[in-house]
This record gives structure tokens, C-alpha cells and sequence, in this order.
């Protein structure tokens, strides 16, 4: 493991819940999780701290979802929830840190041996000080979660700056630097706020799904397009663009470079 420290919960603002499932609906969007996290919070917040009791509510919480998963594989955790009052901060609701002390982890859709002991791919496959960038330049618990999971397209975001500067880009010099880090923030944003996406597409970010429902990793088909490909084509699979014509290919590659390039500015000449 590269990470020296835990993606799931590592604090000043950021906290993950994609390994339960937050992200896998075709409506992603920030309003649509946040309204299903505070029915999840606020059904398990009057429900007793007994495996009967939280069985009970997950099962009805399960039911009355209003969407199906947009990957059967993915399991969606009725237990997720936020752990704050504020709403700022996302975890299971049936941890013993948070019910003081039972452990109701059994009653979702994983075994509490399966939580304790699972780590996401990015704990391998990010450096440390990639992760801690993520951290620092995405502190709110919907954009870390997306980018944190999201290895590709950070080390996609980190590779085009490097090409744009004409050397390295030092994650740790980024986060350190105020100008920056608010750049950085800004292109790692645009997982959510990047503009003209198909939101009838069954995608999330570079994946479709197969004929039985299984992730598939997306390509772009160059020669329909009529183009050919460019460095920031990974990133902008990973945004969730999905071009049907040059020009908007086009667009949102400038759009990814113009972000890039922002970055860059901020370093000296």
C-alpha cells in the first residue's frame, strides 16, 4: 500500500463512500445523493441500535430506493449516511465509532469482516502524495469521493501538467502552494461541474456498462469521429463526455487544457 493513511475518513473536509455504493445511480448529482443520504441519516437516526431494528430499516430503505443501481455489481449500502449534523461528513451509520459501541455493519450489504478489511485500488495505486492532494483540493465528502476513486483521471490531470510545464509537477508542491492548490481544485471540480455531458448516458466517468450490466471501460471511436486522438482524451473520458462529433470532442478537450493550463500559470516562469 502506497498511502500512508486512510482514504475513507481522512478528515479536514473529506470523507468517501463510494466503496457503498454513493455513486452508483445514473443520477449522480450532488442533490440526488445528498437527498438520499438524508433519508438514509434520518430513518436510522429514530431507529434502535439492535441488529432486528437496523435490519428492519435497511430493508425498507432498499426497497423504497427510487433508482435502480446503474451497476448490478456494485452493491448500494442502505447504511450510508452522514455522520455530522452539518451534512458535511459521509460514513456508515451502523459502525461502533457512530452507534457507541454495537456493531450493526451486518445489517447492510456487507459483512462487518468485509468493511473492516476492504481498501479501494487507489490505496495501491496512488502515491502518497497524490492522495494527499485530492485531499487538501477536494474537502467537501461529494468531490472527494469522485476524484479520490478516480485514479486515472487524477494521474491523467497530473500528466498534463507535467507536459504542459515541460517537467514535473510535484503534488506536494501544489498542495503547498495557495494559488495553486485553488487551480488544482478548480480542474479536479470539473468531475462535477464540467458542462454539455449527456445526462441521458448510462455512464460513469470513463465506464459503460456490458450487455449483462458489468463496468466496461469506454473508448472513443477516432475514425467515426472523424479525428484522431489527443493527450487529454483519457481525462475527458473520465469527466464523462461522451462525443458523438468532433466538435464536441473538441470542446472538451479545451476545455480539460484551458484547466491545465491554469495550473501551469500559477508555477514560475
Amino acid at each position: 500500500m502506497s498511502v500512508s493513511f486512510h482514504l475513507c475518513q481522512p478528515g479536514k473536509g473529506a470523507s468517501c463512500g463510494a466503496c457503498c455504493g454513493l455513486y452508483n445511480f445514473r443520477d449522480h448529482s450532488r442533490a440526488a445523493l445528498t437527498r438520499r443520504l438524508e433519508a438514509q441519516t434520518e430513518r436510522l437516526s429514530r431507529t434502535p441500535h439492535t441488529p432486528e431494528a437496523y435490519g428492519e430499516a435497511a430493508r425498507e430503505l432498499t426497497a423504497n430506493r427510487d433508482a435502480p443501481a446503474l451497476f448490478p455489481i456494485v452493491r448500494v449500502c442502505p447504511l450510508l449516511g452522514f455522520l455530522d449534523a452539518e451534512h458535511q461528513r459521509v460514513g456508515c451509520l451502523g459502525h461502533p465509532l457512530v452507534t457507541g459501541g454495537t456493531d450493526l455493519r451486518d445489517c447492510g450489504v456487507y459483512r462487518a469482516t468485509t468493511c473492516e478489511t476492504f481498501t479501494c485500488p487507489s490505496f495501491g495505486w496512488l502515491t502518497d502524495a497524490q492522495a494527499r492532494l485530492v485531499q487538501a483540493a477536494c474537502a467537501d465528502w461529494y468531490l472527494y469521493g469522485l476524484v479520490i476513486t478516480d485514479v486515472e483521471f487524477v494521474r491523467g490531470c497530473l500528466k498534463l501538467l507535467e507536459w504542459e510545464l515541460g517537467g514535473p509537477a510535484s503534488p506536494d508542491v501544489l498542495r503547498e502552494r495557495p494559488e495553486s492548490l485553488d487551480t488544482v481544485r478548480r480542474l479536479f471540480a470539473l468531475k462535477e461541474t464540467a458542462p454539455g455531458r449527456d445526462s441521458q448516458a448510462t455512464v460513469f466517468g470513463r465506464f459503460a456498462h456490458d450487455t449483462e450490466g458489468e463496468p466496461t471501460p469506454r473508448t472513443l471511436d477516432y475514425a467515426a469521429l472523424g479525428t484522431h486522438s489527443a493527450p487529454e482524451d483519457d481525462v475527458v473520458l473520465c469527466l464523462g463526455y461522451t462525443p458523438s462529433t468532433a466538435p464536441e470532442l473538441l470542446a472538451a478537450r479545451a476545455l480539460v487544457r484551458d484547466h491545465v493550463r491554469a495550473v501551469a500559470a500559477t508555477f514560475p516562469a
